[in-house]
């Protein structure tokens, strides 16, 4: 495992380094992965947006208000909390708060009407989309906080980025502090530390939806051994990614 760790943060600093050399790739790159991101992350909530939806969801100018509803206005929040993560994640030291939670929480439910305030869960809800055991409703608070706390701990700092998003998002999730939301408010604090270190954010593929889930019922081991495969699959294809389009300039420049 440990190997896999030193490759993982060498292809890091490779890509580091590629993301410096040619910006305007660079730029193409991370709006493409961006769209993957925002795709893969609804999906593992069970919503399939296409190609066209995100893009006129996400269009700059964006498309008419009228026509920006439901869905494609949750697209368009949760891009603005991927905005939200990346500005903190540039902090010398970034805190995880219930402050940062509540307004990641309130970021992706913004204009929607369905949505009511960002207030933690009250109930056990009987249908949900998760099936893992989940704290009841009164301990949320003090749960929620010691696990923010221990976020602050030299044995958290200390540890891998991977070992850290692991143990935020298997934590939080355990904790799950709103009926909808949860999930989404976990990865994207898991990928703020991620982000925050230099790694490209984990996205994990729809594909293996079932396997998340079921990772949320395991040993926080299991989530992080699926964590470092959609890490090493995002650098193959960002690794590819960059091939190829270094070779097209490449080939265009030489006729």
């Amino acid at each position: 495992m440990r190997s896999r760790y030193l490759d993982l943060d060498d292809r890091t600093q490779d890509l580091a380094e590629r993301i410096r050399d040619y910006p305007d790739i660079a730029t193409d790159f991370l709006q493409k992965y961006d769209l993957s991101w925002i795709y893969h992350e609804n999906a593992l909530e069970g919503v399939v947006y296409t190609l066209q939806e995100l893009t006129a969801a996400l269009d700059a100018p964006p498309v008419a208000d009228a026509l920006v509803v439901g869905a494609l206005q949750e697209v368009r929040n949760h891009k603005a909390a991927i905005n939200a993560i990346r500005a903190e994640a540039q902090a010398k030291k970034p805190k995880l708060t219930v402050t940062l939670v509540k307004r990641l929480h309130e970021t992706l439910n913004a204009g929607i009407q369905s949505r009511g305030p960002s207030e933690y869960r009250k109930d056990m809800p009987l249908h949900r989309a998760y099936f893992h055991e989940i704290a009841e409703p009164t301990k949320i608070q003090a749960l929620l906080a010691k696990l923010l706390d221990s976020t602050d701990t030299a044995d958290f700092r200390q540890s891998h980025p991977l070992h850290q998003a692991s143990r935020i998002q298997h934590g939080f999730m355990q904790v799950f502090p709103y009926t909808e939301g949860s999930g989404k408010v976990a990865r994207l604090l898991s990928n703020l530390l991620l982000l925050h270190k230099g790694y490209l954010p984990c996205i994990v593929h729809s594909v293996d939806r079932q396997r998340y889930y079921e990772s949320l019922r395991l040993p926080e081991t299991a989530l992080r051994d699926l964590m470092l495969e959609a890490m090493e699959n995002g650098l193959g294809n960002a690794e590819k990614f960059f091939s190829e389009a270094v070779a097209v300039r490449a080939k265009r420049a030489s006729r």
